[in-house]
Protein backbone atom coordinates (compact mmCIF):
# COMPACT_ATOMS: atom_id res chain seq x y z
CA UNK A 1 0.00 0.00 0.00
CA UNK A 2 1.36 3.58 -0.83
CA UNK A 3 -0.12 6.97 -0.06
CA UNK A 4 -1.58 9.12 -2.94
CA UNK A 5 0.41 12.44 -2.73
CA UNK A 6 -0.67 15.85 -3.07
CA UNK A 7 -2.42 16.64 -6.20
CA UNK A 8 -0.26 18.19 -8.73
CA UNK A 9 2.40 18.66 -6.45
CA UNK A 10 0.01 21.59 -4.48
CA UNK A 11 1.56 20.47 -1.44
CA UNK A 12 4.61 19.10 -0.04
CA UNK A 13 4.31 15.20 1.63
CA UNK A 14 5.49 14.71 5.33
CA UNK A 15 6.27 11.45 6.79
CA UNK A 16 7.36 10.94 10.48
CA UNK A 17 8.87 8.20 12.30
CA UNK A 18 8.51 7.61 16.24
CA UNK A 19 10.59 5.42 18.47
CA UNK A 20 9.40 5.26 22.22
CA UNK A 21 10.30 3.67 25.10
CA UNK A 22 9.73 2.91 28.88
CA UNK A 23 11.99 5.86 29.55
CA UNK A 24 11.43 8.40 26.50
CA UNK A 25 10.72 9.12 23.04
CA UNK A 26 12.22 10.43 19.62
CA UNK A 27 10.63 11.54 16.51
CA UNK A 28 11.28 13.18 13.53
CA UNK A 29 9.83 14.64 10.60
CA UNK A 30 11.09 14.55 7.14
CA UNK A 31 10.36 15.89 3.52
CA UNK A 32 9.26 13.04 0.35
CA UNK A 33 12.95 13.26 0.04
CA UNK A 34 13.96 12.00 3.53
CA UNK A 35 15.42 15.72 4.45
CA UNK A 36 14.86 15.84 8.24
CA UNK A 37 13.12 19.11 9.09
CA UNK A 38 11.71 19.01 12.54
CA UNK A 39 13.01 16.86 15.65
CA UNK A 40 11.45 16.35 19.18
CA UNK A 41 11.67 14.22 22.02
CA UNK A 42 10.61 13.30 25.51
CA UNK A 43 13.94 11.82 27.68
CA UNK A 44 11.41 11.70 30.77
CA UNK A 45 7.98 11.47 32.00
CA UNK A 46 7.03 9.01 29.01
CA UNK A 47 6.57 5.80 32.51
CA UNK A 48 4.72 8.79 34.45
CA UNK A 49 2.51 9.65 31.89
CA UNK A 50 1.58 6.07 30.54
CA UNK A 51 0.33 5.55 34.64
CA UNK A 52 -1.73 8.59 34.07
CA UNK A 53 -5.51 8.62 33.02
CA UNK A 54 -5.89 10.31 29.69
CA UNK A 55 -6.99 14.03 29.59
CA UNK A 56 -10.84 14.87 30.16
CA UNK A 57 -11.36 11.10 30.54
CA UNK A 58 -11.36 10.88 27.15
CA UNK A 59 -10.30 6.98 25.45
CA UNK A 60 -7.28 7.79 23.73
CA UNK A 61 -5.28 4.83 25.19
CA UNK A 62 -3.98 6.60 28.69
CA UNK A 63 -1.64 9.57 29.16
CA UNK A 64 1.22 8.35 26.74
CA UNK A 65 -1.10 7.97 24.19
CA UNK A 66 -1.59 11.59 25.16
CA UNK A 67 2.32 12.26 25.15
CA UNK A 68 2.85 10.86 21.43
CA UNK A 69 -0.13 13.10 20.40
CA UNK A 70 1.84 16.16 21.88
CA UNK A 71 4.81 14.93 20.20
CA UNK A 72 3.46 14.50 16.90
CA UNK A 73 2.17 18.07 17.05
CA UNK A 74 4.99 19.78 18.09
CA UNK A 75 6.91 18.24 15.16
CA UNK A 76 4.56 19.47 12.85
CA UNK A 77 4.18 22.91 14.28
CA UNK A 78 8.59 23.02 14.03
CA UNK A 79 8.15 22.35 10.50
CA UNK A 80 5.22 24.72 9.41
CA UNK A 81 3.83 21.51 7.98
CA UNK A 82 0.24 21.21 8.21
CA UNK A 83 -0.09 17.61 8.29
CA UNK A 84 2.25 14.41 7.82
CA UNK A 85 1.32 11.86 5.02
CA UNK A 86 2.43 8.71 6.84
CA UNK A 87 3.56 7.77 10.61
CA UNK A 88 5.77 4.94 11.41
CA UNK A 89 5.43 4.25 15.51
CA UNK A 90 7.85 1.22 16.55
CA UNK A 91 7.90 0.94 20.13
CA UNK A 92 8.04 -2.38 22.66
CA UNK A 93 4.34 -2.54 22.29
CA UNK A 94 1.65 -2.39 24.47
CA UNK A 95 4.42 -2.33 27.80
CA UNK A 96 6.04 -0.07 26.42
CA UNK A 97 3.49 2.32 26.13
CA UNK A 98 1.60 1.50 29.18
CA UNK A 99 -1.18 -0.53 27.91
CA UNK A 100 -2.04 1.93 25.32
CA UNK A 101 -4.17 -0.32 22.95
CA UNK A 102 -2.75 -1.06 19.56
CA UNK A 103 -6.09 -1.12 17.91
CA UNK A 104 -6.65 2.44 19.22
CA UNK A 105 -3.42 4.11 19.30
CA UNK A 106 -2.67 4.07 15.05
CA UNK A 107 -5.72 5.54 14.66
CA UNK A 108 -5.38 8.30 17.15
CA UNK A 109 -1.95 9.02 15.87
CA UNK A 110 -3.26 8.96 12.41
CA UNK A 111 -5.80 11.79 13.53
CA UNK A 112 -3.51 13.80 15.17
CA UNK A 113 -0.62 13.98 11.84
CA UNK A 114 -3.98 13.82 9.75
CA UNK A 115 -2.01 11.17 8.11
CA UNK A 116 -3.48 8.87 5.79
CA UNK A 117 -1.80 6.08 6.99
CA UNK A 118 -0.14 4.81 10.29
CA UNK A 119 2.17 1.80 10.96
CA UNK A 120 2.47 0.38 14.58
CA UNK A 121 5.85 -1.69 14.64
CA UNK A 122 7.57 -3.41 17.09
CA UNK A 123 10.89 -1.67 18.33
CA UNK A 124 13.34 -4.77 17.10
CA UNK A 125 11.70 -4.00 13.46
CA UNK A 126 12.74 0.04 13.12
CA UNK A 127 16.45 -1.20 15.09
CA UNK A 128 17.00 -3.43 12.56
CA UNK A 129 16.21 -0.37 9.27
CA UNK A 130 18.30 2.27 11.64
CA UNK A 131 20.77 0.16 11.27
CA UNK A 132 20.75 -1.93 7.67
CA UNK A 133 17.93 0.04 6.12
CA UNK A 134 15.97 -2.19 3.44
CA UNK A 135 18.57 -4.82 2.82
CA UNK A 136 18.96 -8.35 4.03
CA UNK A 137 21.21 -9.58 6.71
CA UNK A 138 20.28 -9.46 10.54
CA UNK A 139 20.63 -7.20 13.52
CA UNK A 140 20.72 -7.61 17.10
CA UNK A 141 19.78 -4.66 19.57
CA UNK A 142 21.14 -4.74 22.87
CA UNK A 143 20.50 -2.62 25.64
CA UNK A 144 18.84 -4.03 29.00
CA UNK A 145 17.52 -6.35 26.81
CA UNK A 146 18.42 -8.15 23.36
CA UNK A 147 16.94 -9.24 20.67
CA UNK A 148 17.79 -10.32 16.98
CA UNK A 149 15.61 -9.61 13.69
CA UNK A 150 16.56 -11.60 10.67
CA UNK A 151 15.44 -10.76 6.72
CA UNK A 152 16.36 -12.14 3.52
CA UNK A 153 14.33 -9.43 2.18
CA UNK A 154 12.25 -11.21 -0.09
CA UNK A 155 9.48 -11.93 2.66
CA UNK A 156 11.45 -14.44 5.33
CA UNK A 157 11.58 -13.18 8.71
CA UNK A 158 13.19 -14.62 11.47
CA UNK A 159 12.69 -12.92 15.17
CA UNK A 160 15.64 -14.41 18.13
CA UNK A 161 15.05 -13.91 21.51
CA UNK A 162 13.92 -10.70 23.59
CA UNK A 163 11.95 -13.34 25.81
CA UNK A 164 12.96 -10.87 28.87
CA UNK A 165 15.52 -10.97 31.69
CA UNK A 166 13.85 -14.39 33.16
CA UNK A 167 13.85 -16.47 30.69
CA UNK A 168 16.35 -14.93 28.20
CA UNK A 169 17.65 -11.70 26.71
CA UNK A 170 21.56 -13.22 27.00
CA UNK A 171 24.22 -10.99 26.68
CA UNK A 172 22.07 -7.88 27.49
CA UNK A 173 22.28 -5.56 30.05
CA UNK A 174 20.17 -7.16 32.72
CA UNK A 175 22.23 -10.63 31.65
CA UNK A 176 25.18 -8.84 32.43
CA UNK A 177 24.26 -7.50 35.64
CA UNK A 178 22.83 -10.55 37.26
CA UNK A 179 26.07 -12.55 36.23
CA UNK A 180 28.23 -9.63 37.30
CA UNK A 181 26.16 -9.66 41.15
CA UNK A 182 25.94 -13.25 41.35
CA UNK A 183 29.92 -13.47 41.25
CA UNK A 184 29.75 -10.73 43.51
CA UNK A 185 27.35 -13.16 46.06
CA UNK A 186 29.64 -16.19 44.81
CA UNK A 187 32.49 -14.44 46.92
CA UNK A 188 30.73 -13.46 49.79
CA UNK A 189 29.36 -16.99 50.62
CA UNK A 190 33.24 -18.38 49.82
CA UNK A 191 32.17 -20.38 46.85
CA UNK A 192 33.92 -21.11 43.48
CA UNK A 193 33.93 -18.55 40.66
CA UNK A 194 32.92 -15.24 43.20
CA UNK A 195 34.49 -12.17 42.74
CA UNK A 196 36.09 -9.79 45.16
CA UNK A 197 36.24 -7.01 42.82
CA UNK A 198 32.67 -7.18 42.22
CA UNK A 199 31.40 -7.26 45.49
CA UNK A 200 33.26 -4.20 46.17
CA UNK A 201 31.15 -2.49 43.86
CA UNK A 202 28.02 -3.90 44.28
CA UNK A 203 28.65 -2.37 48.15
CA UNK A 204 29.33 0.61 46.87
CA UNK A 205 26.60 1.07 44.29
CA UNK A 206 23.55 -0.70 45.93
CA UNK A 207 24.50 -0.70 49.79
CA UNK A 208 25.07 -4.27 51.54
CA UNK A 209 23.63 -7.33 49.47
CA UNK A 210 20.54 -7.62 51.74
CA UNK A 211 19.67 -4.36 50.68
CA UNK A 212 20.07 -5.11 47.37
CA UNK A 213 18.38 -8.10 47.48
CA UNK A 214 15.49 -6.02 49.42
CA UNK A 215 15.01 -3.34 46.38
CA UNK A 216 15.20 -5.83 43.76
CA UNK A 217 12.66 -8.45 44.72
CA UNK A 218 10.27 -5.54 45.61
CA UNK A 219 10.55 -3.65 42.14
CA UNK A 220 8.83 -3.88 39.03
CA UNK A 221 11.88 -2.61 36.84
CA UNK A 222 14.20 -5.39 38.00
CA UNK A 223 15.92 -5.61 34.94
CA UNK A 224 16.42 -2.01 34.33
CA UNK A 225 18.13 -2.43 37.86
CA UNK A 226 20.07 -5.45 37.07
CA UNK A 227 21.64 -3.82 33.97
CA UNK A 228 22.58 -0.65 36.05
CA UNK A 229 25.13 -3.19 37.31
CA UNK A 230 26.77 -3.05 33.71
CA UNK A 231 28.96 -0.02 33.68
CA UNK A 232 30.74 -2.07 37.33
CA UNK A 233 31.25 -5.00 35.76
CA UNK A 234 33.01 -3.46 32.58
CA UNK A 235 34.81 -1.18 34.61
CA UNK A 236 36.26 -4.57 36.76
CA UNK A 237 37.17 -6.14 33.69
CA UNK A 238 39.43 -3.29 32.65
CA UNK A 239 40.99 -3.48 36.28
CA UNK A 240 41.92 -7.21 35.34
CA UNK A 241 39.15 -8.76 37.19
CA UNK A 242 39.08 -12.51 35.43
CA UNK A 243 35.31 -13.24 36.51
CA UNK A 244 33.90 -10.02 35.07
CA UNK A 245 36.41 -10.61 31.58
CA UNK A 246 34.83 -13.70 31.44
CA UNK A 247 31.29 -12.23 31.68
CA UNK A 248 31.73 -9.59 29.15
CA UNK A 249 33.28 -12.25 26.74
CA UNK A 250 30.44 -14.76 27.00
CA UNK A 251 27.99 -11.68 26.63
CA UNK A 252 29.34 -10.58 23.28
CA UNK A 253 29.75 -14.06 21.99
CA UNK A 254 25.40 -14.80 23.48
CA UNK A 255 24.71 -11.65 21.08
CA UNK A 256 26.65 -12.33 17.80
CA UNK A 257 25.14 -16.09 18.53
CA UNK A 258 21.51 -14.73 19.06
CA UNK A 259 22.01 -12.72 15.23
CA UNK A 260 23.72 -15.05 13.45
CA UNK A 261 20.55 -17.35 14.70
CA UNK A 262 18.37 -14.78 13.18
CA UNK A 263 19.59 -14.92 9.70
CA UNK A 264 17.16 -16.58 7.22
CA UNK A 265 19.15 -19.38 5.30
CA UNK A 266 19.40 -17.26 2.11
CA UNK A 267 19.96 -14.28 3.88
CA UNK A 268 22.77 -11.81 2.89
CA UNK A 269 25.36 -12.96 5.72
CA UNK A 270 25.39 -8.98 6.80
CA UNK A 271 25.17 -8.44 10.44
CA UNK A 272 25.01 -5.04 12.50
CA UNK A 273 24.19 -4.39 15.95
CA UNK A 274 21.33 -1.39 17.70
CA UNK A 275 20.83 -0.22 21.01
CA UNK A 276 23.76 0.92 23.87
CA UNK A 277 25.76 -1.69 24.76
CA UNK A 278 27.54 -2.86 22.70
CA UNK A 279 29.56 0.63 21.67
CA UNK A 280 29.81 1.17 25.03
CA UNK A 281 31.48 -1.73 26.26
CA UNK A 282 34.65 -2.39 24.48
CA UNK A 283 35.75 -5.87 25.47
CA UNK A 284 31.87 -6.98 25.19
CA UNK A 285 31.85 -5.46 21.28
CA UNK A 286 35.46 -7.19 20.42
CA UNK A 287 33.80 -10.60 21.78
CA UNK A 288 31.02 -9.88 19.86
CA UNK A 289 33.06 -9.01 16.21
CA UNK A 290 35.96 -11.81 16.97
CA UNK A 291 32.68 -14.65 16.65
CA UNK A 292 30.82 -12.77 13.59
CA UNK A 293 34.24 -12.94 11.78
CA UNK A 294 34.85 -16.14 12.94
CA UNK A 295 31.20 -17.36 11.37
CA UNK A 296 32.77 -15.11 8.20
CA UNK A 297 29.97 -12.90 7.97
CA UNK A 298 30.55 -9.32 6.82
CA UNK A 299 29.80 -6.25 9.73
CA UNK A 300 28.75 -2.95 8.70
CA UNK A 301 28.57 -0.86 11.49
CA UNK A 302 25.20 0.65 11.99
CA UNK A 303 23.64 3.35 9.77
CA UNK A 304 21.94 5.38 12.09
CA UNK A 305 19.57 4.87 15.01
CA UNK A 306 16.11 3.07 15.79
CA UNK A 307 14.16 6.81 15.10
CA UNK A 308 16.09 6.84 11.46
CA UNK A 309 14.67 3.09 11.08
CA UNK A 310 11.09 4.71 11.76
CA UNK A 311 11.52 7.38 9.34
CA UNK A 312 12.82 5.14 6.60
CA UNK A 313 10.10 2.89 7.06
CA UNK A 314 7.51 5.57 7.15
CA UNK A 315 9.01 6.80 3.44
CA UNK A 316 8.27 3.50 2.14
CA UNK A 317 4.76 3.35 3.51
CA UNK A 318 4.49 6.57 1.90
CA UNK A 319 6.12 4.99 -1.68
CA UNK A 320 4.31 1.74 -1.41
CA UNK A 321 7.19 -0.24 -1.18
CA UNK A 322 7.37 -1.70 2.38
CA UNK A 323 9.45 -4.61 3.01
CA UNK A 324 7.63 -7.97 1.77
CA UNK A 325 5.78 -10.01 4.34
CA UNK A 326 5.46 -7.38 6.88
CA UNK A 327 2.30 -8.82 7.78
CA UNK A 328 3.55 -12.21 8.38
CA UNK A 329 7.15 -11.33 10.19
CA UNK A 330 4.98 -10.91 13.96
CA UNK A 331 6.70 -6.97 14.00
CA UNK A 332 3.62 -5.56 12.50
CA UNK A 333 1.70 -4.42 16.16
CA UNK A 334 -0.81 -2.61 14.45
CA UNK A 335 -2.18 -0.46 10.95
CA UNK A 336 -4.39 2.80 10.24
CA UNK A 337 -5.88 3.53 6.79
CA UNK A 338 -8.05 6.92 6.52
CA UNK A 339 -11.08 6.18 5.54
CA UNK A 340 -10.41 2.32 5.25
CA UNK A 341 -12.65 1.68 8.53
CA UNK A 342 -14.75 4.51 9.36
CA UNK A 343 -15.36 6.28 6.09
CA UNK A 344 -13.04 9.41 6.46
Amino acid sequence: MGVDMPAGGAGQAYVIGLDVGGTGARGLLADATGATVARASRDRGLRAAAERPAEGGRDTGGGAADLLVELVGELLAAAGAPRADAVVLGSTGVSGLGGAPRETLPALLGRAAGARAVLFVSDALISYVGALGLAGGAVVAAGTGAVAVGTDARGGWRKVDGWGHLLGDEGGGAWIGRAGLAAALRHLDGRPGGSAALLDALNRRFGTPAELVQELYTRADRASLLARFVPDVAAAAADGDPQAAAILDRAGTLLAETALAALPPDAPRVVSYAGSLIPSVPRLREAFARRLAADGVDQPPPRGPAVDGALLLARALLRGDLPPNLAGSGLLLGRWEAGAASGE
